[in-house]
């Protein structure tokens, strides 16, 4: 019986609603900065409207208010209280330092290298994070905007600021973001990177010679920015649980996310040092290589293997077929240098390096008990 095509992406499904939909929420998933300026915007509109119904200073400076609204604008719940409290208590040590200085008999030149100096000083406080620059900033504000009535200046400055603030974290409150997608990605594209330098560390080794130095290093990637950004992803994503009443919806993936991010990194630093020793110790000027001819196409075949594991990783498991090929290959490696080891008198330490090396890189992605329950009959 001829089994029927699978529908493709043709005019019937693009017609689909459901389809455009699900598009729609991939599109919003992976990329949180559309949330993000929703929310300003949001927000700012809601805080421009309800500072021109506030008595008081707040009718000569309403724009005050959609400016903390955006300041209180983070990607998490926690960063924008955060960055909230950060930017007030700037913006009122540069209003204190501008009131002091203003009560000091000095001519207006002279105040505003006071009122600058001490707000460049205060901005290098460490509690006040990246909002510091604000404190010169605001003294500068109050010094010459709010020449001739500084309180009420102060007032509507500050004071509408706080209002717009805590308007922008009620909106995160009511609309939380968890960037789940983002640092899923962020893993995925460690994870290819992983695979990619061993898949680069495997065709070196099936040349007939070795590489030279300098091939090594061309087929030598790097990783740390990668992993930097993992990281920043994944500790947004934690961060993002904090408070944020959807969290406990999608805690078990959030979790398992937490743990792949560990495992990616016990693995880079498996694969970086075992790309450090085979760039070291297999090299065409040396006289006395780790491999040789003998186990090279070996050791190539269980990188290959690991690589293709890796690459078959979907969510918190591996495709069982490929990981116990990989597993396979791993045991021909064993069995190779047990036989090259019985026929020559050389100790083979840096060659047993490299085994133990693939075995431990093979372990972080799948355990072999776990690659044993996981094999197909």
């Amino acid at each position: 019986m001829q089994t029927p095509a699978r529908p493709g992406p043709g005019p019937s499904r693009s017609r689909d609603p459901r389809w455009w939909a699900g598009a729609a929420r991939r599109t919003w998933a992976r990329h949180p900065q559309l949330g993000l300026a929703l929310r300003a915007a949001v927000a700012a509109t809601i805080a421009w409207a309800l500072a021109h119904v506030l008595p008081g200073p707040a009718q000569e400076y309403p724009y005050y208010a959609p400016f903390g609204a955006v300041i209180a604008t983070s990607t998490t719940l926690a960063g924008s209280a955060r960055s909230s409290a950060q930017s007030i208590a700037a913006i009122a040590a540069g209003a204190a330092v501008a009131l002091a200085a203003d009560a000091l008999p000095f001519p207006i030149v002279a105040t505003i290298g006071v009122v600058v100096t001490a707000g460049a000083l205060l901005a290098g406080w460490g509690r006040l994070g990246s909002a510091g620059s604000w404190v010169p900033t605001s003294a500068l504000f109050v010094l010459i905007i709010g020449e001739g009535d500084p309180i009420d200046y102060v007032a509507g400055y500050a004071g509408l600021t706080f209002f717009g603030a805590l308007i922008g974290v009620a909106v995160l409150a009511v609309f939380p973001p968890l960037p789940l997608a983002p640092s899923q990605t962020e893993l995925g594209r460690l994870r290819d990177l992983l695979a990619a330098q061993l898949g680069d560390l495997a065709e070196g080794l099936q040349q007939e010679h070795p590489p030279s130095q300098d091939e090594w290093r061309g087929r030598t990637h790097s990783i740390d920015p990668v992993l930097a950004q993992m990281r920043t992803a994944v500790q947004q994503t934690d961060e993002a649980r904090r408070g944020n009443r959807r969290a406990r919806q999608h805690q078990q993936d959030a979790e398992r996310q937490y743990a792949q991010a560990r495992a990616l990194e016990r693995l880079t630093l498996l694969v970086e040092d075992l790309t450090q020793l085979i760039a070291e110790t297999e090299r065409s000027d040396l006289t006395e290589v780790a491999l040789g001819p003998t186990l090279r196409p070996t050791a190539a075949t269980a990188l290959s293997g690991l690589a293709d594991a890796l690459r078959s990783v979907d969510g918190a498991t591996a495709d069982p077929e490929v990981t116990r090929a990989a597993y396979d290959a791993l045991d021909d490696l064993i069995e190779a240098l047990r036989r090259v080891r019985a026929s020559t008198d050389h100790d083979l330490f840096a060659a047993s390096s490299v085994v133990v090396a693939v075995q431990r890189c093979l372990a972080a992605v799948v355990p072999e008990e776990l690659a044993h329950e996981e094999a197909p009959d």
